[in-house]
């Protein structure tokens, strides 16, 4: 029986011009979400987010901003799980994606067996590289490949049922949304897990219209030792890993790799090794 498949596309109520912007943007990709309000900070005060989140987490401070972009991403999900589809692609509002996009959420007959998360989107970052292990299978001129450290980044991705109940168990939260998906070092729940990646990206932040950045509240910034114990708890999580995944990394059953954004899938077909 073929997989069947929930879209949503997470947008506040007052970002109109991001919703046409990004309408726009689903249209040239051959795709349709949906679209629900977004949980707004300015809508909620601080009593309605720490219904859903803690104030503090791993790093210190839950930031409003962070806190507000969790809880929306967790009432996707949701939503998700009223119906009765298989899998769920959630989308933040400033994606540019790929024209193939379609062709991949039209046929999910690549869908890995046992995963329970597909990452679709390439964190921007030109330094960033994430140890996957050798691609389980191919689709239309691009690998998916098992990753295995942190590779951040929440704008595109495909979970499960499972997953989302998962995820949802972890509430209240007290780590960012991409870090509770992501980081399997700092998540407990992204740790049991299997997340695989298709390389090159499909989807990639930085497309917001001109001039329409949306306020996200005030950040808190720690100080003195409260920053020193946050740079060291963030270095912990860097380098944390468990003895088997160091294994496969020193065997080269799994290697670090760049995780391009390719619009076609013939300009690069393969996550570029590090040598």
């Amino acid at each position: 029986m073929a997989l069947t498949l929930y879209c949503e596309m997470i947008n506040l109520a007052r970002a109109q011009e991001r919703r046409r912007h990004m309408t726009a943007e689903l249209s040239k990709a051959g795709i349709s979400a949906k679209f629900f309000p977004a949980f707004d900070y300015k809508e909620n005060g601080a009593e309605a987010m720490l219904e859903h989140c803690r104030a503090t987490g791993p790093w210190g401070p839950f930031h409003t901003n962070n806190m507000a972009i969790t809880i929306s991403h967790a009432q996707v999900w949701e939503r998700f799980l009223e119906t009765g589809d298989d899998l769920c692609l959630v989308m933040e509002d400033d994606v540019f994606l790929s024209p193939e996009l379609s062709d991949w959420l039209n046929d999910l007959s690549w869908w890995p067996q046992n995963a329970d998360i597909v990452k679709l989107e390439r964190w921007d970052s030109p330094s960033l590289k994430v140890l996957m292990q050798q691609a389980v299978g191919r689709h239309k001129g691009r690998s998916i490949q098992r990753i295995l450290s942190r590779h951040v980044g929440a704008a595109g991705y495909i979970l499960t049922r499972k997953a989302a109940r998962q995820f949802l168990a972890q509430k209240p939260f007290n780590i960012t949304i991409d870090n509770l998906l992501f980081n399997f070092n700092a998540s407990p729940a992204a740790r049991r897990m299997q997340v695989y990646q298709v390389a090159p990206a499909l989807i990639v932040q930085g497309n917001e219209p001109p001039d329409q950045a949306v306020n996200t509240g005030v950040r808190l910034r720690p100080k003195g030792l409260s920053l020193i114990s946050q740079k060291l708890k963030r270095a912990y999580y860097e380098i944390a890993y468990p003895l088997p995944i160091i294994f496969q990394a020193l065997t080269g059953k799994a290697k670090l790799a760049q995780i391009p954004y390719e619009p076609y899938a013939e300009s690069q077909t393969s996550a570029s090794p590090k040598d």
